[in-house]
């Protein structure tokens, strides 16, 4: 064991440190100290000292194999190292395995403090450096002079010198340490190091089989407790074989975990329900009272599983740390005693650890939890542990298996009898009520219901009706009958399903109370048979237990007895019910034989009469011929004694006679008017009802109104009367009389009113044939008129001195009148017939666009636009032609175009002139009135000398007229300049404001004197536009200008700006005098001025206005007036907001 010990090994072989962390001044004289001790102990070393090392370690060794006292073997090992090393203490420290933490197990030479201090250096090694060394390289480490090197020393409260720490290792772990301290320098050396360590290897063989013996202990320990275990599990098997109750089963288990197993607590529970929830059973350990409160707590299944999470899984138990107690706390609920968890340490049991161990049954189903708390041991659970309580666990689950089969074997033949006294009550008894009453009474007891109720389905009403109901009396019942396919009642016998629902799907699903009071689970089936529905059984409980779907098959398995039952019983009651109505039949069916020759007679007789009226009918359309006959027909079919058509005259609404019989005169052609309209007599009410009517006696009928001629020779007691009815219109009335009271009946009826319907075709056919014959000579009329028509159109189009050309549809010329061929100087013939795209030259150069456009008229003539026409002048050197195209339409069908041509020379010629002279006229009388208004100027500043009061005032005049006729000028100028298209625009990016803000300065002085407001309303994000800044300058200023003039002292001028459509609106509104209506259309042609003394006070020319619409048609865009006589007026007009490129340029310029 110790044989391979190395006596004359150097040390530099040796695997350990030497402390040499420190360089400095004390380091090196510790190592001179050591180098002279070392030397002079090499004199007193020799074979007697390794021998004595020998017999140490033999001594040891004989004591491992004598006993397996681990502290014994420890001491020996300490006192063999201090006497043989001559140390003054000596220690040895074991490790902890699980935690890592060092203790002392033995020591010698300590005193209490010296002890303790180093319990306290123990707790805390990494802080030490000759302790961290040693635990973190695992070698052997030797302090020659802990004198020099204070921090080195282990124990700080006794003097040490030098000292030694060894390692032991246990299965290439470092399971101890062996240290030892000396008063004296250099008293440790290599050679004891050498010695110590394998002094090391002595502790480690006696610290492992101190270990291998405990293990042994352990698992004959773990034997005993297995086979205690199984005795217990041997005397619960016994119990499951017996016929105790589960309560009493479970609990025997609880209690033989308790016992073999070491917990305190144990609890038991069962899954029942669907969905499941866990109800508490069996329990050892807990207060009865405690647990008879857990025993009414129903906690979810669901909510359990979400515990079991994967990672707290040993075997099939689940172990859940108290640190990991959030994710269940507000969960579950638990019973829970008060401890005092402030002692708990790593691998102790925490009060509020979870330990479940789910029962497992022998299919794999969960039948139930077990649930333990406070080992005996204190400890964690480890595998085997669970695996114990899975026996017991899966005890328990065979035990509730076994119990619920049993139940349900119970259940089976209860279920199995309840069918057999169906079968019998459907067999022996033929009264359905009895059948059904049997049945419902019958279904609690199998079931543990609290109520049932069938309903069945009523042919008669289509509905369902409660027939039976046990748990209540149909009169206190809740719901009592429902339609097919109402609420979740009517949808689950659609449906053919069962359902099955709790009280809080119940809710939701607003089911009403069946029984009065009732809120719990519920289950419907619906009863069907040969795949139709016949009624529906319910079922419910008043406890929160819903049905399984066990129950839900039996429930479905009773429902098709119950269907067949029941179908039996109606069967029986629809063959008694048949046989009594079959001989009910047989004699009716006789006596009906005889009435139905009759009928055949009596319709013989009307279908022949129908055919000789029909045949009367159809041989003329003389509408009087065909009434009379008609007339004379049925009269003979039914015997009556007088009969007359009385004819609707649709615009009027005054009935007609037409034709009579058993009058003493007779009637015109065209009958004759009556005194009744369509809404009085018994002839009006048949015309407004639709439908005809047999009056027994007229003379007491309200409806019939007597007649004014007094003289009659008979007086007619009973009537019928029948309408004439074609399609949807109403012709008029059919009226048959005799002197009998209730003389006609049904069949004279029915007689005359298929009579009528030929009467009525009869009636429409002349009708028709009279609107046909009307309308040929209207038509040959008409066509005579429009001939006529269009000889006078073609003489008007020769007479007129403006040329016409006419196409048709296809653009063929079909039209040219001689003015034509005068001015475009072409002839007739050669036109005639042509396409309007061959003569294009007629049209100047937007000849091509004028194709596009009439093309447009042809394919969309409903996008045409009244007034809408093409315009354009031509110039063919000689002459100038004005040429007008415009579309000729009829509804939305487009007909062709017209084209006229109008020689206009001689106005152009006119009205060039005319701006020749106005321009020529303009700039000879500017030179003058400049001058004039000079020398005003200069005579009003005195420049001649004092001028008095009166001359003042005559030049004032002649200023005044000279700026009045300057403005006259600049605005003929302007008009000139814009009607010979001299004025070109400069367009560009301008701001609405700076040009308002500009013309507003201009213009204040002029307000502020006539006492008006002037102010404006431009938004400060308003966008630049586009245009020529003069001329909207130009078109402001006008405006403003205007306002002025025609606002009186104390009013107030506007201008404001908006964006609408892409636009910028500019408004100048002023509360003026305003405009009439009759003068809105003509504000902005050229001299006008209305006739208004107001208007008429002020001086003006009436081309302010023209200039300023055309001024902003020349930028493309619009202006308008909106104004009320008094109140004011609102001229508005567009101009283009500019595009965004434009617009930032500019800001940037700027």
């Amino acid at each position: 064991m110790i044989n391979a010990l190395r006596i004359n090994e150097q040390p530099a072989s040796r695997k350990f440190h030497h402390l040499d962390g420190h360089t400095d001044q004390k380091g090196k004289e510790a190592e001179r100290t050591h180098g002279r001790a070392m030397s002079g102990r090499q004199s007193l070393e020799g074979p007697a000292i390794y021998k004595e090392a020998l017999r140490s370690l033999r001594r040891v060794g004989r004591e491992i194999s004598a006993t397996l006292d681990l502290e014994h073997i420890l001491h020996l090992i300490v006192k063999e190292a201090m006497r043989t090393s001559r140390a003054t203490r000596g220690s040895i420290v074991l490790r902890e395995a699980a935690s890592g933490e060092l203790g002392l197990q033995v020591y010698t030479g300590y005193s209490e403090a010296e002890r303790a201090h180093l319990d306290a250096t123990l707790r805390a090694p990494e802080a030490h450096p000759v302790l961290a060394q040693v635990l973190r390289t695992n070698q052997s480490l030797l302090v020659p002079d802990a004198v020099v090197v204070k921090e080195s020393q282990v124990n700080t409260k006794s003097p040490i010198c030098s000292a030694l720490v060894v390692p032991i290792f246990y299965s290439e772990a470092l399971t101890g340490l062996i240290l030892l301290e000396s008063n004296e320098k250099d008293i440790l050396d290599y050679d004891v190091i050498e010695f110590v360590e394998g002094l090391a290897s002595q502790a480690s063989i006696a610290i492992g089989n101190d270990q291998r013996y405990k293990e042994q202990l352990k698992r004959g320990e773990l034997l005993r407790s297995r086979a205690d275990q199984l005795a217990l599990v041997l005397q619960v098997s016994q119990a499951l074989r017996s016929d105790r109750p589960l309560e009493d089963i479970l609990e025997e288990i609880a209690y033989a975990i308790q016992e073999s197993v070491g917990f305190n607590l144990v609890l038991i529970s069962v899954l029942e329900g669907n969905p499941p929830h866990q109800r508490r059973v069996a329990a050892a350990g807990i207060p009865l009272t405690s647990f008879e409160n857990m025993r009414e707590t129903r906690q979810p299944w669901s909510v359990i599983q979400e515990v079991m999470d994967e990672k707290f899984r040993i075997s099939q138990s689940y172990y859940v740390p108290a640190d990991q107690r959030g994710s269940w706390q507000e969960q579950l609920d638990v019973y829970d005693e008060e401890s005092n968890a402030a002692t708990h340490k790593a691998g102790q049991w925490h009060p509020q650890d979870l330990l479940l161990t789910p029962l497992i049954g022998p299919g794999g189903d969960t039948q139930g939890l077990l649930s333990v708390d406070q080992p005996r041991n204190g400890r964690v659970p480890d595998r085997a542990t669970a695996e114990a309580l899975e026996v017991f666990a899966g005890q328990a689950a065979l035990a509730i298996e076994n119990v619920r089969l049993v139940e349900a074997l119970q259940h089976r033949a209860d279920t199995l009898a309840l069918f057999n006294e169906v079968n019998r009550s459907a067999t022996a008894k033929l009264d359905l009520n009895e059948v059904l009453s049997t049945v419902v009474e019958m279904v609690p007891r199998l079931l543990e219901c609290t109520y049932s109720s069938i309903f069945l389905l009523d042919t008669k009403d289509s509905k369902y009706i409660l027939r039976a109901v046990h748990g209540s009396s149909p009169e206190h019942s809740a719901l009592s009958t429902f339609d097919p396919g109402e609420g979740i009642l009517g949808q689950v016998v659609k449906s053919g399903m069962p359902l099955a629902l709790d009280s809080a799907e119940r809710e939701s699903h607003s089911i009403p109370s069946l029984v009065k009071g009732e809120t719990g689970p519920i289950a419907l089936i619906p009863l069907t048979t040969a795949g139709q529905a016949i009624g529906l059984l319910c079922v419910g409980r008043q406890e929160d237990h819903s049905f399984s779907p066990a129950e839900l098959a039996t429930l479905s398995a009773l429902a098709d007895q119950i269907a067949v039952a029941v179908e039996n019983a109606r069967l029986f009651d629809q063959v008694h019910r048949f046989s009594q109505e079959l001989e009910q039949r047989v004699e009716v069916r006789t006596q009906a034989l005889a009435e139905a020759m009759q009928n055949l007679t009596a319709e013989r007789d009307r279908v022949e009469t129908l055919y000789r009226i029909t045949a009367q009918l159809s041989a003329s359309l003389d509408l009087d011929r065909v009434l009379n006959r008609s007339l004379e027909l049925v009269v003979a079919a039914v015997e009556a004694e007088r009969a007359s058509i009385l004819m609707l005259n649709r615009q009027s609404g005054q009935l007609i006679y037409r034709a009579a019989l058993g009058e003493e005169s007779k009637l015109p052609l065209g009958g004759k008017p009556t005194r009744f309209s369509r809404d009085q007599g018994l002839a009006g009410w048949v015309i407004k009802h639709r439908q005809p009517t047999i009056v027994a006696d007229i003379q007491r009928d309200p409806r019939w109104v007597k007649s004014q001629n007094k003289n009659k020779k008979r007086k007619y007691r009973s009537a019928l009367v029948v309408p004439l009815l074609s399609g949807d219109q109403v012709l008029g009335t059919l009226l048959l009389f005799h002197t009998q009271i209730d003389y006609f009946n049904q069949d004279h009826l029915r007689l005359v009113k298929a009579a009528s319907a030929q009467i009525a075709n009869a009636i429409g056919n002349a009708e028709l044939y009279n609107l046909i014959r009307e309308q040929t000579e209207q038509l040959g009329r008409t066509l005579k008129d429009q001939r006529i028509e269009a000889v006078k159109s073609q003489s008007i189009l020769e007479g007129v001195a403006d040329g016409v050309m006419v196409a048709d549809a296809n653009s063929n010329i079909i039209l040219v009148n001689a003015a034509a061929e005068r001015i475009l100087e072409l002839p007739r013939k050669k036109v005639l017939g042509r396409m309007t795209n061959e003569m294009l030259g007629l049209y100047g150069s937007q000849a091509q666009d004028w194709m596009e456009t009439i093309t447009r008229w042809a394919r969309q003539p409903e996008a045409y636009t009244v007034g809408e026409y093409l315009a354009a002048q031509l110039d063919t050197g000689d002459r100038i032609v004005s040429v007008h195209l415009a579309p000729v339409l009829m509804g939305d069908e487009f007909l062709g175009t017209v084209s006229v041509f109008r020689d206009v020379t001689a106005n152009v010629e006119a009205e060039k002139a005319k701006s020749e002279f106005v321009s020529t006229v303009s700039h000879e009388l500017r030179t003058p009135m400049t001058s004039i208004k000079g020398y005003a100027d200069l005579l009003m500043m005195g420049a001649v000398g004092a001028l008095t009061e009166k001359q003042r005032d005559f030049l004032s005049i002649i200023r005044d007229n000279t700026d009045r006729l300057t403005a006259l000028v600049n605005e003929l100028l302007d008009i000139s300049l814009i009607e010979s298209g001299k004025v070109e625009l400069s367009p560009s990016v301008m701001s609405v404001e700076d040009v308002t803000d500009r013309v507003i300065t201009t213009i204040k002085t002029r307000a502020q004197d006539k006492d008006l407001i002037l102010r404006q309303d431009i938004p400060s994000d308003l966008p630049h536009v586009f245009a020529d800044a003069d001329r909207v300058t130009q078109i402001l200023t006008n405006l403003i200008a205007n306002a002025c003039q025609y606002t009186s002292p104390g009013g107030e001028i506007v201008v404001s700006a908006s964006v609408h459509d892409e636009k910028v609106y500019i408004t100048v509104h002023d509360t003026g005098i305003g405009i009439a209506p009759e003068n809105m259309d003509k504000i902005f042609s050229r001299f006008f001025r209305a006739d208004d003394p107001l208007v008429q006070e002020v001086p003006g020319t009436g081309l302010g206005l023209a200039i300023v619409k055309s001024l902003v048609e020349m930028h493309g865009e619009q202006i308008w007036v909106e104004s009320k006589p008094g109140v004011g007026s609102t001229f508005t007009f567009t101009v283009a907001i500019a595009k965004p490129e434009l617009a930032d340029k500019v800001s940037v310029e700027k």
